[in-house]
């Protein structure tokens, strides 16, 4: 669907205009020629301001509210009673038409990676279309799926949420055919008073559609009841070390070398192209969804070793002898822990130096979760640099212990002292929510 006139009639909108779409956003510094704009109304930001640039970037119609009344700069103006619904109601009609198997992957840690992962070996053979980035929420899933080419023999996306409901929203949008589930962490805490166990019911909404036909799931989350009740599909789970044997999938060491074992049948050995534990973890769930979509071995293996974390998803960046370890993306307790105890070990004199933001949005799990996070930091880093009130309690028990500990709520004042401190052979942890933006510090 990307005549325009098909496009409004299906919105409930009548226009003249014959003309194709050939690219569709809500951000107009996005907007290029031929695109269908959404004015959408955010918090801080309203859509309709923004139809000028949109204009000028060469947009050739704009999905607006029913109350608007400015001027049009030109472009053709489809009236919705409500735009995000409209973008979204587009997306799934859209998606209806198409002849695609659907992956859908959520989860609290580690679904930006899975579904990277599975989208870089399934491309090796199939026509892949993703959701691009760490594009999740309810406006950028169906944005991927109405830019989609739509011949793709597959679609990977990744689903996230902050409130209950959300999901169960995209996947009316894009129903999966097969669901994963990451493990479940304190993630969007604030809006779920019930916890972990009201984040696992929200979560558990992937597998709500009556589409789904195979539901994958991390060894931790099925765990939780609220997943468990709600896969009424046939199900499979995965899971690294530990109980991982207990699993459908799992992932085997033996020296260098690793084997994922299939329902008891070990894989040919391969070599990790990384150490860290999650990171194995992520690629096991994604190892799953391939083989379940047929890929043999043979034709898997060749690019293992060439897989890659995601972009500040624990990855290894070395500037001038220091390896820094960039898992600035986002940050929870568990994502928090997984990164702490994967620290590569430095090299010569080298020290482990930890910079840890706050982790946001915990609610009244926010003390706790960081003095506990603070309690691993003593036994895992030698010197901690904290950024953030919510951060108190780590420096806290870095006080009392006596141990080196930096204190910020200023990010100018944090960076400079991030390179005050650190030296040739140190390995340096950049891990916090986003919003702390701690990636900055590897900027000039």
């Amino acid at each position: 669907m990307r005549q325009l006139q098909q496009i409004a009639e299906f919105l409930g909108c009548r226009i003249q205009k014959e003309a194709a779409v050939t690219h569709f956003c809500q951000d107009s510094r996005l907007a290029e020629a031929g695109s269908l704009f959404f004015a959408l109304s955010g918090n801080t930001v309203d859509g309709h301001d923004f139809l000028q640039m949109a204009a000028e970037k060469g947009a050739i119609a704009a999905v607006v509210a029913k109350s608007y009344m400015g001027p049009n700069f030109g472009l053709d103006l489809l009236f919705v009673p409500d735009v995000l619904r409209a973008l979204q109601l587009l997306a799934s009609k859209v998606q209806e038409g198409r002849a695609q198997k659907v992956i859908g992957v959520t989860g609290s840690v580690g679904k930006t990676t899975v579904k990277e992962f599975i989208a870089t070996l399934l491309g090796k053979k199939f026509r892949v279309a993703k959701t691009p980035g760490n594009a999740n929420s309810q406006v950028s899933v169906p944005l991927s799926v109405l830019n989609a080419a739509g011949d793709e023999e597959v679609f990977v996306a990744e689903m996230g949420m902050s409130q209950p409901g959300e999901i169960a929203r995209l996947v009316k949008i894009l129903p999966p055919d097969i669901a994963v589930i990451t493990k479940i962490a304190l993630a969007h805490a604030q809006s779920f008073p019930d916890g972990l166990e009201g984040i696992a019911k929200a979560k558990a909404e992937i597998l709500s559609h009556p589409k789904t036909r195979l539901a994958l799931i991390n060894e931790q989350a099925w765990h939780f009841a609220q997943v468990r009740n709600a896969a009424s599909m046939p199900h499979l789970t995965y899971a690294v070390g530990g109980s991982a044997l207990q699993c459908n999938y799992s992932l085997g060491k033996e020296g260098e070398y690793c084997y994922l074992l299939e329902k008891g049948i070990p894989s040919p050995k391969f070599r990790l192209p990384f150490q860290a534990d999650h990171l194995a973890e992520n690629l096991t769930g994604a190892l799953a969804v391939v083989r379940q979509l047929g890929m043999t071995w043979e034709e898997i293996l060749p690019y293992v070793d060439g897989m890659t974390p995601y972009h500040r998803r624990f990855e290894q960046v070395v500037r001038d002898g220091v390896l820094f370890i960039d898992d600035s993306y986002n940050a929870n307790p568990t994502s928090m822990r997984a990164a702490l105890e994967n620290l590569p070990t430095p090299k010569g004199n080298g020290r482990r130096i930890a910079v840890l933001g706050s982790m946001m949005e915990l609610g009244e799990h926010s003390e706790v979760s960081h003095y506990e996070i603070g309690r691993l930091a003593l036994s895992t880093v030698d010197h901690l640099i904290c950024f953030g009130q919510e951060c108190l309690p780590m420096v806290e028990l870095f006080q009392r212990a006596g141990r080196p500990i930096d204190f910020f709520l200023e990010f100018s004042e944090l960076k400079q002292r991030v390179f005050e401190v650190v030296g040739e052979e140190d390995v340096v942890l950049l891990k916090g929510s986003n919003s702390k933006k701690l990636w900055q510090i590897l900027e000039k």
